[in-house]
C-alpha cells in the first residue's frame, strides 16, 4: 500500500464532531409520508391514488410469480451446470477422479487456513490500532500482505492522521473556521473524515 500526500483541508471539521443534518437530509425528511399505513400513492398529475385490497392482493400475486420465475430459471442453470459436470466426471478415469478430489481437498484446506491466518492478523492490527489510539475503523485500511506490511501501514496512517490532528489544532488556535467543504459536513469526527479521505486515496 503506497500512501500519498494526504490533503489536510479533508480533516479540517471540529474534532468534537459535526452535529445537525444537511439541508438534504431535511427535505428527505420531510419528504417521507408520516401516514405511511395508508394505502395511498401520488401519480404524475399530482392526483392521489387509492389501492384497493384486491389490488394489494394482486400486487402480492405478481411479486410472487416473479420471485417463482427467478427461482426456476436458477434452479434449471443449476440444473444444467450439474449434468454438464456430470459428464464431463464420467470420462475420467479413476486416477483422474481421485487427483481432482485431492486438488479440491488442499484447495479448502489452504482457503480455510488463510481465513484463519487473517483472522490472527486482524486481531493483532486490532490491538495495533488500539495501541496507537487509532480507531479500529481503519482496519480495512492497515491491512497489508503480511504483519509487517500491515505494521507498516498502522505506522504510516498514524504519522499522517497525527498530522491531520495536528493541523486541525493550529487552525483552531488561529482563530479560523475549519474547511469542511470537502467532505459535505456529515462526518461525526475527524476520524471518520480521515477514514472517508483514505478511501479516496487507495
Amino acid at each position: 500500500m503506497n500512501f500519498k500526500k494526504l490533503n489536510l483541508q479533508l480533516f479540517a471539521a471540529d474534532i468534537g464532531g459535526i452535529g445537525g443534518n444537511t439541508q438534504d437530509d431535511i427535505s428527505a425528511n420531510t419528504g417521507q409520508d408520516s401516514n405511511a399505513g395508508d394505502n395511498q400513492n401520488s401519480n404524475a398529475d399530482g392526483n392521489t391514488k387509492t389501492y384497493t385490497q384486491d389490488d394489494i392482493t394482486k400486487l402480492k400475486e405478481d411479486w410472487a410469480k416473479e420471485q417463482e420465475s427467478s427461482y426456476q430459471s436458477k434452479l434449471k442453470e443449476d440444473i444444467a451446470k450439474a449434468i454438464e459436470e456430470e459428464k464431463r466426471l464420467s470420462k475420467l478415469s479413476k486416477d483422474e477422479k481421485d487427483a481432482e478430489e485431492k486438488q479440491k481437498l488442499l484447495s479448502r484446506i489452504e482457503s480455510l487456513e488463510k481465513e484463519k491466518e487473517l483472522g490472527i492478523l486482524k486481531e493483532k492490527a486490532l490491538n495495533a490500532l488500539s495501541e496507537q489510539k487509532l480507531p479500529n475503523s481503519f482496519l480495512n485500511f492497515v491491512i497489508g500482505a503480511d504483519e509487517k506490511a500491515t505494521f507498516d501501514n498502522i505506522s504510516a496512517i498514524k504519522s499522517a492522521f497525527d498530522s491531520a490532528v495536528q493541523a486541525q489544532v493550529e487552525e483552531r488556535l488561529k482563530g479560523k473556521t475549519p474547511n469542511i467543504s470537502n467532505t459535505g459536513g456529515k462526518s461525526d469526527d475527524i476520524a471518520t473524515q480521515f477514514a472517508n479521505a483514505l478511501r479516496g486515496k487507495f
